[in-house]
């Protein structure tokens, strides 16, 4: 599902209710748990079946790349 099939008024749009996350905001420093390092700001948020609340996070490191995470995999950087 696309940019466009979200546009307010589609179908898509109406069948998912707006969801408001709260365990990170826009521009918020953080980085990942375990695993493959990744550290930097939060950009954006997702939701799915399966991961109700995820984030997407751009590098500190490598400015322009996103990754995308639940919320779980995430630490918020003092």
């Amino acid at each position: 599902m696309g940019p466009i099939d979200q546009a307010p008024g589609s179908p898509h749009e109406r069948q998912r209710p707006q969801r408001e996350f709260k365990t990170f905001g826009l521009g918020d420093h953080v980085r990942k748990k375990s695993g493959a390092a990744w550290q930097g700001r939060v950009v954006g948020w997702y939701s799915t079946t399966l991961t109700p609340e995820g984030y997407a996070v751009e590098s500190e490191a490598h400015p322009g790349s996103v990754q995308i995470y639940p919320v779980g995999a995430l630490e918020r950087v003092a």
